[in-house]
């Protein structure tokens, strides 16, 4: 049986009299799906990153895997994955019948390296999926030129990037899919979920 006093808590979330009463707002509301907190929230982080419009989802794996499905990737193509990334990136490459490759990262930064990238492009490459690790951006202009003329798509990771730029360009409006992340240990945290916007 798990005892909680000899259990050692990674992190301890930052909450307090308002986000309590934003979650009893909701409770009592009757709304506990998509209702006019998550379109509200859809619409204010539209704004926020740039994008025409976001959509709110229930987990990362569920944005990932969709924006893959939504760029027509399937059974036979290959998606490029950073070596250092959570497992879900590699699951939803597999759940639509893909390959998962996996390209080096650099010491710096720990983001997908360009160069190892373009190594591994092969005629099935069809998406790059870089993973904008701990808040720092990938090389998205070396990325971006890389696919450039190419059939591949670029769907960002942004799980770690809430908030950061890319050359003054908040990140979320930079290619045509990114999904961020608000599980509990992310740097905006909801408990859960994710949001896909659309440049």
């Amino acid at each position: 049986m798990i005892n909680e006093r000899e259990m050692i808590p990674v992190f301890r979330p930052s909450y307090g009299p308002e986000e309590i009463e934003a979650v009893s707002q909701v409770l009592s509301s009757g709304w506990l799906g998509l209702g006019l907190k998550t379109a509200k929230f859809e619409e204010c982080f539209a704004s926020y990153v740039g994008a025409r419009y976001a959509v709110a989802l229930n987990s990362g794996t569920a944005a990932l895997h969709l924006a893959l499905m939504q760029a027509g990737i399937g059974p036979g193509d290959e998606v490029i994955i950073p070596s250092l990334t959570f497992v879900s990136t590699a699951h939803v490459v597999m759940y639509v019948g893909a390959t998962p490759v996996f390209a080096d990262v650099r010491p710096d930064t720990l983001c997908v390296s360009p160069d190892d990238v373009a190594r591994k492009i092969t005629s099935k490459t069809r998406a790059i999926m870089p993973v904008h690790f701990g808040g720092h951006p990938c090389d998205m202009d070396e990325l971006q030129q890389l696919v450039s003329g190419k059939n591949i798509v670029i769907i960002e990771d942004a799980a770690h990037a809430c908030g950061s730029s890319y050359h003054g360009q908040r990140i979320g409006n930079i290619s045509r899919f990114t999904c961020f992340s608000f599980h509990a240990v992310k740097n905006l945290a909801t408990g859960d979920g994710r949001m896909m916007p659309s440049a």
